[in-house]
């Protein structure tokens, strides 16, 4: 370990591997048939979920401050490889950061534990009223209504910086190292069966090369560059759900058996795991796919840029495909993901069949979304004088079309022993290419997402993937605020009710009434 990584970092995480599971999953596994996963949303500071009992884990990364300059422009700071701040420049500067946006439903109230090591000083803003203070540990009262939640370190020593700073929510000092996780988060999720960590990873436009880049449970935050490994295998075996983890496109081979390699020593051996390289190789939009395109016109793998795209994220996935299987000793424990676009069948052909990409993989993955039309730009104006039940008519006969071209992915997988799994799925009402900045096209969306209808659109389209040949469908995702951006959270926030989240209601019902089939 490099010697300016705290000695602490190295505690942390030798103490959280020697942690058991809450839950182990080969003892009992409630959601063992579930049909359906979810793509959980990504930690950061302005998540409308909370995922760890120590808020700090959600903080954003350090803002340099200092007296006469505006916010964030406090100049370079000096921080550890794990972002903590190791010294501040004189003349009053400080550095702080917002460790966790308000929510929708208001903070949970009480008093909060704030710790930390090493020697210096922290305060907090925007009004949190500290009750009691000593070295390393203080004690802070958070209303439900508190405007912001932030924290700042005014002083701290160079040679014993301040460090591992923990804000504790009520009830959970005693517990937070043995179970991280906020226990309504895990309630909400525990139904599902497979967890996508494709946003908790950053795996679009990942800049992860070597396994030392991934990020780690010592970091100042898990929502700077990911969450780290050792806390996706532990929600998975504390849940008993099988994980999806997707390779980032830059990751050397040394990465991907470091990975694999952690994962065979700390994951439940009862759970599968779901291999994927990337997200998304064909979709133009993202660095792993023009990475895609570039290496495979390196190679000559064609004389077309798109197949030659295709045809190297192909043989990339193989070559990650048997360095897991290495590892594991074959691939019983695996289910390897071949990737396509959902509307193009032609992708599907060229990934599962160059160089016979399919005799090494166990599923073709697709992303069957429904009502992305109405967000082209071409026909914004068009969309935005519609009614809410008229966007709705409309999406019910995109998920009857949709119904056809899974069928087809469907036989295409069948004819080649894969399953056809969806490795993200739901609806995709959205302005794109400009569109996303049409304001009354985004309020309908926005009504039409939480339209007490959408709910028997998503049993509707659900059923209709289990009929026309898909197996596991991965939604997405998880909890997130509505924005222009799009509105992919089947919850909205932390605490929403289920008769508010029609999609959420939809999906559990399904899951309910729908056992795995395949």
């Amino acid at each position: 370990m490099n010697r300016n990584r705290s000695k602490y970092a190295l505690c942390v995480i030798i103490g959280l591997l020697c942690l058991p599971a809450s839950s182990p999953a080969s003892a009992a596994r409630p959601n063992e048939n579930a049909s359906l996963g979810i793509n959980l949303a990504g930690v950061t500071y302005y998540s409308s979920e909370i995922v760890f009992v120590d808020l700090f884990k959600h903080s954003q990364t350090w803002k340099s401050q200092a007296p006469g300059k505006r916010y964030g422009q406090g100049g370079p700071l000096d921080l550890t490889e794990d972002g903590w701040v190791r010294s501040l420049a004189e003349g009053g500067h400080f550095t702080d950061s917002i460790i966790l946006s308000p929510l929708r439903t208001g903070y949970p109230g009480g008093i909060y534990t704030c710790l930390y090591d090493g020697k210096g000083k922290i305060g907090f803003g925007f009004g949190l009223e500290v009750v009691d203070e000593e070295p390393g540990r203080v004690r802070v009262r958070v209303e439900p209504d508190q405007n912001l939640l932030s924290l700042k370190i005014t002083e701290t020593d160079p040679d014993e910086p301040i460090r591992n700073i923990r804000f504790i929510m009520p009830g959970f000092e005693d517990t937070y190292e043995t179970q991280p996780f906020d226990p309504e988060f895990l309630k909400r999720w525990e139904a599902f069966g497979t967890i996508r960590f494709m946003d908790w990873q950053r795996t679009n436009n990942s800049k992860q090369r070597d396994f030392s880049d991934r990020p780690t449970v010592g970091m100042q935050t898990q929502g700077g560059k990911g969450v780290a490994l050792e806390y996706m295998i532990r929600l998975c075996n504390t849940l008993g759900a099988d994980p999806w983890f997707c390779m980032p496109h830059l990751a050397t081979d040394d990465y991907v058996r470091s990975f694999a390699e952690m994962v065979k020593g700390q994951l439940d051996p009862g759970l599968k795991i779901y291999v994927e390289y990337s997200n998304e190789c064909w979709n133009g939009m993202f660095g792993q796919a023009r990475y895609c395109r570039d290496r495979g016109k390196e190679l000559g793998l064609s004389d077309n840029d798109y197949q030659a795209q295709l045809r190297y994220y192909s043989r990339r996935c193989v070559d990650i495909f048997k360095i897991w299987e290495d590892v594991f000793g074959g691939a019983e424990r695996l289910v390897r993901v071949l990737a396509a676009q959902s509307a193009n069948p032609w992708t599907s052909e060229q990934v599962v069949g160059f160089e016979d990409a399919y005799k090494h993989a166990d599923a073709l993955g697709i992303a069957p979304y429904f009502g992305n039309q109405l967000g082209n730009p071409k026909v914004q104006n068009e969309t935005a004088k519609m009614t809410v039940e008229q966007v709705l008519d409309k999406c019910a006969e995109f998920i009857e079309e949709n119904n056809k071209i899974i069928a087809q992915q469907a036989e295409l997988a069948k004819d080649r022993g894969l399953l056809l799994v969806a490795y993200e799925g739901g609806q995709h009402l959205v302005g794109h290419g400009g569109a996303e900045n049409n304001q009354e096209m985004e309020k309908l969306f926005h009504a039409a997402n939480r339209h007490p209808r959408m709910k028997q659109l998503y049993i509707d389209y659900l059923k209709g993937w289990k009929d026309s040949g898909g197996t596991l469908m991965a939604i997405f995702s998880s909890t997130g605020r509505f924005s222009k951006w799009g509105s992919w959270g089947i919850m909205e926030y932390h605490g929403q009710p289920t008769s508010e989240a029609p999609k959420y209601d939809a999906v559990i019902q399904f899951l309910r009434e729908n056992p795995k089939w395949w």
